[in-house]
């Protein structure tokens, strides 16, 4: 089957808000509430705890009409079935602090969330995806991609920064490890 991967837009944030408000978050319900907003806040522990999912899904809304939220919609005909957050790294204030090193004054993309649908996973979209944001980055002259993924064999469904794999397949090579989290490097 041919699956059609689209950049996030105005046009598209309700189908992305829908998207996620409609998906099955059991497995970690406090996720039903972020709409991939959290890599995008500095706010602490307890003040994006006590955030509400609507506060999430305006900011969203209005942060893609900005055109300061960035990413990819994957989909089966006109049914959505995938997300992944792909921006300027400089988008994502919560990882500054821990990247600063690495970014060094470059223009650096960054992969950093997929939410893949149930009935659409281990079906290669989380690859897709990964490979029109890495093609985007590289036509819009950025000098390398971030990528941040969680190693946790035994809880597949925590494998929401994408897996090792998918990074290495596309020639990501691995600078840093710290415990079960690999900093994978895209350069052009």
């Amino acid at each position: 089957m041919k699956y059609t991967i689209k950049p996030l837009s105005s046009e598209l944030s309700s189908i992305f808000t829908e998207y996620l408000d409609n998906l099955d978050f059991g497995h970690e319900p406090h996720w039903a509430t972020c709409f991939c907003r959290f890599y995008h806040t500095n706010c602490s522990a307890d003040q994006w705890r006590n955030r509400t999912g609507e506060e999430n899904r305006l900011e969203a809304i209005e942060q893609i009409k900005a055109g300061n939220m960035k990413g990819y919609l994957a989909f089966d005909g006109d049914k959505c079935i995938g997300w992944c957050n792909a921006n300027n790294v400089s988008q994502y204030i919560r990882l500054e602090q821990d990247i600063k090193h690495i970014v060094a004054g470059k223009k650096v993309g960054c992969v950093i969330c997929f939410v893949i649908h149930q009935e659409y996973r281990k079906q290669g979209i989380a690859r897709l995806l990964l490979k029109q944001a890495v093609e985007d980055f590289r036509l819009q002259g950025f000098d390398a991609v971030l990528a941040i993924p969680v190693d946790i064999k035994d809880r597949p469904e925590r494998l929401y920064r994408g897996t090792l794999n998918m990074y290495s397949e596309l020639g990501f090579r691995e600078i840093e490890t710290h415990g079960n989290v690999s900093v994978m490097w895209l350069e052009f």
